[in-house]
């Protein structure tokens, strides 16, 4: 399997995965032209994509949707719910391919499992995504858990699985709370259904490697005003304490991540 955080954070956000025969996106909230810049950079095009899959309605996942959807000639797959909040798709006459919340489906090589996550959105969903492995002949998960405010005890269970996840690690508590942003908007990041602090994110990557397969992770989603890459990474290795063995990796918005092989 091969994972490529295109950009991550609140100015948009997009994630390649492919293994076997199979390219999946996840979100489309940047430009077509730097999707596209992106994947050649890192031996992919386009024409590798079989289909996009929405997390959820925010525009920093969705704002270039209709034009990729278009480029790509793919499918969108997407919750019901969320297909609701988004009539311009059929406006744009594409037909989104809806499913639901923790019912696997297949694409080409890939097993996707939605699964549940706390946010302001009507219906947000992490993925779980399963397919031929990069390195051997077993297959491999790759989970997907950015956009969410609380971790709970089956978000746990399942995330158990991944051999690698994106994990958001949106910002650190004391940058938030003494940062510019409003009282309201800095309560709503802080909520059960806004985003994971660094320290909430270190806490669930060591249980993940403690207790689950977890060999490598991306911290997501990481905010240009109420964090940095280096303050998000140095969390999260204090928790681990050198005693537990995770690759960690960055994603930025502005750039892509590193490259998963696994």
């Amino acid at each position: 399997m091969k994972v490529c955080l295109l950009a991550s954070g609140s100015s948009g956000n997009c994630t390649y995965v492919t293994a076997g025969e199979t390219g999946v996106l996840i979100d489309a909230g940047i430009p077509l032209s730097r999707i596209s810049e992106e994947l050649s950079e890192i031996g992919s095009d386009l024409s590798t994509i079989n289909a996009i899959l929405v997390s959820h309605e925010h525009t920093d996942h969705t704002k270039e949707l209709i034009r990729v959807a278009y480029r790509t000639e793919c499918p969108v797959y997407l919750s019901r719910r969320t297909a609701n909040k988004m009539p311009e798709l059929l406006q744009y006459h594409l037909i989104p391919k809806t499913f639901q919340i923790q019912e696997c489906f297949q694409i080409g090589d890939l097993t996707i499992e939605p699964f549940p996550v706390f946010h302001d959105a009507v219906e947000p969903c992490g993925f779980l995504i399963t397919g031929p492995s990069h390195c051997h002949e077993d297959k491999v998960s790759f989970g997907i858990a950015t956009d969410l405010g609380a971790v709970t005890p089956p978000l746990i269970e399942t995330l158990k699985r991944c051999h690698a996840l994106a994990l958001e690690s949106n910002h650190d508590v004391e940058m938030l709370m003494n940062g510019h942003y409003p009282w309201d908007l800095k309560q709503r990041i802080r909520s059960p259904i806004g985003h994971l602090s660094n320290n909430e994110a270190a806490k669930l990557l060591l249980q993940l490697v403690e207790h689950g397969n977890l060999q490598k992770a991306v911290l997501a989603h990481i905010s240009q005003h109420n964090n940095r890459p280096d303050l998000a990474l140095e969390t999260a290795n204090s928790y681990l304490n050198g005693l537990f063995d995770c690759d960690l990796h960055l994603s930025y918005h502005d750039k892509r991540s590193e490259v998963l092989l696994f």
